[in-house]
């Protein structure tokens, strides 16, 4: 359930534009309606109309409040709650179970005597990373690629003794990494999951994809640069 609702926040992050557009439709039509109403209602002699004059005024009052309370809902969870689910590891990491048995490897149509390309990325000093093609590999975003708003990343994890997988982001300099999602299932050039940087500090940041066993350990990461910047 909790995951549940936390795609559905994300949801309503993701379209935050398209949902203020029609609440703003919404409150429009509604304020029209209020002002109507209430010309009515001014301008009502006898009982009965003054009476079912009241009621539309009730009613549009009524659509105006609601739509109001949904537009500063969106705005509150646009400025305060999105900025804390970027730094809170997607709830599907929570439910994989690292004691899970082996999982053979996806097939690939390749040479079978073809060596793995290892692909090297320019990485700060001290940061272990050996990305595969493949075999442990984010094709998107690319090296060193701009990014903002949310980020699909697609990729491959199809190691041996695969148990689960997860990504996590880091500012350069000082490495604090911070787990954005997780899953348990293997990955063949495909979506990896998505990652919501509109909060972010925009600069330039690590991204690593970890892989670990079916003993729940970590193995050696594929770790690549990307530039968040401001969404336009």
């Amino acid at each position: 359930m909790n995951a549940f609702l936390d795609d559905i926040l994300r949801g309503l992050v993701t379209f935050s534009t398209g949902i203020f557009i029609l609440l703003g439709l919404g409150f429009v039509i509604y304020l029209q309606k209020f002002f109507k109403g209430l010309r009515t209602w001014q301008g009502s002699v006898f009982g009965l109309e003054k009476d079912l004059a009241q009621r539309k005024l009730i009613s549009a009052s009524t659509g105006l409040t609601l739509i109001l309370l949904l537009i500063i809902g969106e705005f509150l969870l646009i400025t305060f709650i999105n900025p804390r689910m970027s730094q809170v590891p997607d709830q599907s990491s929570r439910a994989i179970d690292p004691l899970a048995s082996p999982t053979t490897t996806l097939s690939a149509v390749t040479d079978q005597t073809a060596q793995p390309v290892i692909i090297t990325n320019d990485l700060q000093e001290g940061i272990v990373s050996e990305c595969v093609e493949g075999v442990l590999e984010i094709t998107t975003p690319a090296n060193g690629e701009q990014v903002s708003g949310t980020v699909e990343l697609i990729g491959s994890v199809n190691v041996e003794n695969f148990g689960s997988y997860k990504y996590e982001f880091s500012t350069t300099g000082t490495i604090d990494w911070v787990t954005i999602a997780a899953d348990n299932q293997l990955k063949l050039d495909e979506s990896l999951g998505f990652w919501y940087t509109s909060a972010l500090t925009p600069g330039p940041y690590l991204l690593r994809l970890v892989p670990l066993n079916n003993l729940g350990e970590e193995m050696t990461p594929c770790v690549i640069t990307v530039e968040v910047v401001l969404e336009e």
